[in-house]
């Protein structure tokens, strides 16, 4: 069931402060290829989490989302907003310092954008251990939680399905065809990895690195988009609407 935090007067929080969740969307705003606007990952988060929300039988509280990330890696390209990760975990930590002293014991961290992982961890860890267990905190990219279905639905291999690749792409097409230059999409091959490390949305990644995503191609995708359609699209987002849903039903009873 969901709720909007800000349509919601300082008396009505009050019924929802033991039984709901409160949920937030951490997206970017940075290039997507030639093809997708650079608001492409708070399009999709946006839409995921209320979606989600309006899906979950158990009331969850959804804030106003972030827009703003951790994109230096895409400053070859026009449109990027990006913040220090220092700032950024303290903007994090805040809101969710917030939340518990509004009195809720449950929050859930939905991440869109691959960049902001790492300081959403920490303030994961900072919160967990300030807190333990007393505020309920979790963070998931929301992709994440729909794999098995997603690679049932891909066409693309493994190094397809990337930054602007055919998963964003066909999401894109389905919730937003109006911003999706089609004209501007060309045919390419899956991005190589190594035994180690894939650049792919489902991929394995056993260690870390810091890469500019212009260095597959100027273009500044990272995968497959040729392969995107709009019917695909709305079965990836069925896929991840659906799950994130159970998702906050399971912690949320």
């Amino acid at each position: 069931m969901l709720i909007n935090w800000n349509q919601l007067s300082q008396l009505e929080f009050e019924q929802y402060r033991e039984k709901a969740a409160v949920v937030i969307n951490f997206a970017s705003t940075e290039q997507h290829s030639y093809h997708l606007p650079v608001g492409t990952d708070a399009f999709l988060g946006k839409a995921v989490t209320e979606q989600a929300a309006a899906l979950a039988k158990t009331p969850i509280i959804l804030l106003p989302q972030v827009c703003y990330g951790y994109s230096p890696h895409h400053r070859f390209a026009p449109g990027y907003i990006t913040m220090p990760q220092k700032d950024l975990i303290n903007y994090a930590y805040d809101i969710c310092e917030c939340v518990r002293e509004n009195g809720f014991k449950r929050m859930y961290l939905v991440n869109s954008h691959g960049g902001n992982q790492v300081y959403l961890s920490a303030v994961i860890n900072e919160m967990g251990e300030k807190h333990g267990t007393s505020f309920a905190l979790k963070e998931l990219r929301y992709w994440d939680v729909a794999g098995q279905r997603i690679s049932k639905i891909r066409e693309s291999k493994l190094g397809g399905m990337g930054h602007a690749g055919e998963f964003e792409t066909s999401i894109m097409m389905y919730l937003h065809p109006e911003f999706v230059h089609k004209e501007l999409i060309h045919e390419c091959d899956p991005v190589p990895g190594d035994p180690w490390f894939q650049r792919d949305l489902l991929g394995y990644k056993k260690y870390q690195k810091y890469a500019n995503f212009n260095e597959v191609n100027p273009e500044g995708h990272i995968g497959q988009p040729h392969l995107a359609s709009p019917e695909k699209g709305r079965l990836l987002f069925e896929a991840v609407t659906e799950e994130l849903a159970k998702f906050f039903d399971y912690f949320n009873r």
